[in-house]
């Protein structure tokens, strides 16, 4: 196992050295850059987008000024994502193994190490390591609070704590803690009720300071904001992954089923946690990313590991190929490939390219001293042949292509042709092939040969 957590942490490095995405930057850009003369803590004290993951942008901006002269921009953002996945690892693979045995030990420790979300989430600049990290921690904590006759109040402090830093990081977290509450509730164990309670009194200092930024963009959680819609994507948390989520779900009953009743109440809490999340989402009509309900994936894996040990080896091996299969494609395809895609620009044109996206500025971060112009199609009054007029490319960069869809006939018709497409797996939607996906594509389209120069 300790050959396995190197094996992942040298591969989490690689991949750490990879060119940020588009979430990462924005985050990077708004809350945790030094560039504009911003302190270390200026990113715990606003908040104006879900872009800020609080306690991750902190860690992360502390990471840069630390290490970025030594590992570079890209790993040092990224390392402590990196150092909370391999954490996670680590206490998965001790709780369980201590209590169901070496056996479902070794299986909750494979699949953890080699489990596609863990990787993809912990080799990026975002808080959902911290997230996984928070429910991982939890097991322990709460098996410990179930099993005590006393009140442990360093337990509960323990517990409290671990719920707040994730809610600090993320904040649907705290359905990590409700879900908790609930069992506990309704297994008369009243000390997971009063750890959540102690949690929530931690909470209100930590987010207080930007408690008025989390009103303001309330609508940021509607409905007519975000996509996809109802959030039945969390649901493929269940099964451990996005790509095969659905197919795995099964399993993970079977090996809720099987576990012993004190592994089991457990393993509910997040998942409960998780379904709290699903109904809230559906009945207040807001939406929910998969990555949202990450911190029900540490007891998924646990409740998968007790069903491996209890299947036929056949069966086995079926699992382990739809977790390896994503896992494969995870380390060989980029997820967003903006830096190889702005250095291309760069290369192909002495003149300032045009970005055309979301928030295309976010490519910038990559255009070292050159000059670069930005289309937003995200605007309500976005007209592309304005700025085509006002900018005159020879390269115009599309990030977003499905979003920027008038793009492509704009761009055919002012004499631009379409000269390559860098494929990424951005997007909720699974990617089951080398070539990606094209919501995380970027088109570059060139008229390097036009008379209108």
């Amino acid at each position: 196992m300790l050959l396995l957590g190197a094996i992942w942490l040298v591969v989490a490095c690689t991949l750490g050295t990879r060119g940020l995405w588009y979430d990462e930057i924005a985050a990077w850009r708004d809350y945790g850059s030094p560039a504009e003369g911003r302190a270390v803590w200026w990113c715990l004290t606003h908040w104006f987008d879900p872009a800020n993951h609080p306690l991750q942008t902190f860690a992360s901006r502390l990471s840069f000024e630390w290490f970025s002269t030594m590992l570079g921009g890209e790993l040092a953002l990224r390392l402590p994502s990196i150092m909370a996945g391999l954490a996670t690892m680590g206490v998965l693979w001790r709780w369980t193994r201590a209590r169901s045995g070496s056996t479902i030990g070794l299986w909750a420790g494979l699949l953890a190490f080699t489990n596609p979300l863990m990787l993809e989430h912990a080799t990026e600049a975002r808080g959902y390591a911290f997230m996984i990290l928070a429910g991982a921690l939890s097991l322990p904590i709460a098996d410990r609070l179930y099993t005590t006759h006393r009140m442990g109040k360093r337990t509960l402090l323990n517990y409290a704590v671990v719920q707040s830093l994730g809610v600090g990081t993320h904040l649907t977290t705290a359905f990590l803690s409700v879900g908790h509450s609930i069992l506990g509730l309704t297994q008369r164990s009243w000390r997971l009720l009063l750890g959540s309670a102690l949690a929530a009194i931690l909470t209100i200092p930590l987010l207080w300071p930007v408690i008025e930024g989390l009103w303001l963009t309330r609508d940021q959680l509607t409905e007519s904001v975000g996509t996809p819609r109802g959030g039945y994507g969390l649901l493929r948390i269940l099964g451990g992954q996005i790509a095969f989520g659905w197919l795995l779900v099964p399993l993970m009953i079977h090996g809720l089923l099987r576990s012993s009743q004190s592994v089991r109440r457990v393993l509910l809490g997040p998942i409960v946690g998780l379904l709290s999340l699903w109904v809230v989402i559906v009945i207040s009509g807001s939406w929910a990313y998969t990555r949202f309900g990450l911190f029900a994936l540490p007891a998924v894996l646990v409740a998968l590991a007790h069903s491996l040990e209890r299947i036929p080896h056949i069966w086995r091996l079926a699992v382990l190929g739809l977790q390896f299969y994503p896992l494969g494609l995870v380390i060989l395809v980029d997820k967003q490939p903006i830096r190889e895609a702005m250095h291309w620009s760069l290369e192909h044109t002495e003149r300032t390219p045009l970005v055309v996206g979301l928030r295309g500025e976010v490519a910038g971060v990559y255009a070292g001293t050159r000059d670069v112009q930005f289309s937003l199609c995200g605007v309500p009054n976005w007209d592309l042949s304005t700025d085509l007029d006002n900018t005159k490319p020879e390269v115009v960069m599309v990030m977003y292509p499905n979003v920027a869809n008038e793009a492509e006939k704009i761009l055919s018709g002012r004499g631009f042709r379409l000269d390559r497409t860098l494929y990424g797996r951005l997007g909720e939607s699974p990617v089951f092939t080398l070539s990606g996906n094209e919501e995380g594509s970027i088109q570059l389209w060139t008229r390097l040969n036009s008379l209108e120069k």
